[in-house]
């Protein structure tokens, strides 16, 4: 096998409207959804952008034979984010207040960043791209005081069953940490 990680309208969901963020004119984006609550919105959502052709640059095809026997593709792609965070490349930004969007893999990498939907969408078009089995995780994330809405991929690689959080890099291996309150998985459609 090869690709190994080296180094329209539907219900719930629109095309971002203009608007305006801190002074900011925020421009209509085809690249962007502006997501409803519903879970079948969400799952449209995911499923419309899970573009893995869309970060086929990140990658660099190299032979099974050449891979490490113990080569694991959600831990190089956790620490692409780690390294893209740590260097800059990457930085975390919310939505405007009131609006959920979710943006392709190329937009956020064109901007530099997004919030835990974008970050999801990325990493899991990432992790489809080297042939690994990802899913767009919805629910929240609780941190002892308050639980609030987010995203995360889940998925399995050559080394089994992970939880990667997209917003740090942080890798989970064959359990969800507890903090982590799952509510929807969503299966991208096949590699577009």
């Amino acid at each position: 096998m090869l690709g190994q990680f080296f180094f329209r309208d539907l219900p719930g969901l629109m095309p971002t409207p203009p608007t305006s963020f801190n002074g900011l004119s925020v421009i209509q984006c085809p690249q962007c959804l502006s997501v409803s609550l519903s879970p079948a919105a969400r799952w449209r959502a995911a499923r419309a952008l899970v573009r893995p052709r869309e970060v086929a640059h990140l990658f660099t095809q190299v032979p099974d034979i050449l891979m490490p026997r113990n080569y694991s593709v959600a831990g190089n792609i956790a620490t692409w984010f780690v390294n893209s965070f740590a260097g800059g490349t990457l930085t975390y930004r919310p939505d405007p207040p009131g609006r959920d969007t979710w943006c392709s893999p190329a937009l956020t990498l064109f901007t530099g960043g997004g919030d835990c939907d974008d970050f999801a969408i990325l990493g899991a078009s990432m992790i489809e791209y080297a042939g690994a089995a990802p899913q767009v995780a919805i629910g929240y994330y609780c941190d002892g005081r308050i639980c609030q809405g987010h995203a995360w991929i889940e998925g399995r690689d050559g080394q089994g069953w992970f939880l990667l959080e997209g917003t740090s890099g942080a890798l989970y291996r064959f359990f969800r940490p507890a903090n982590y309150v799952l509510r929807q998985l969503v299966r991208p459609r096949a590699a577009r």
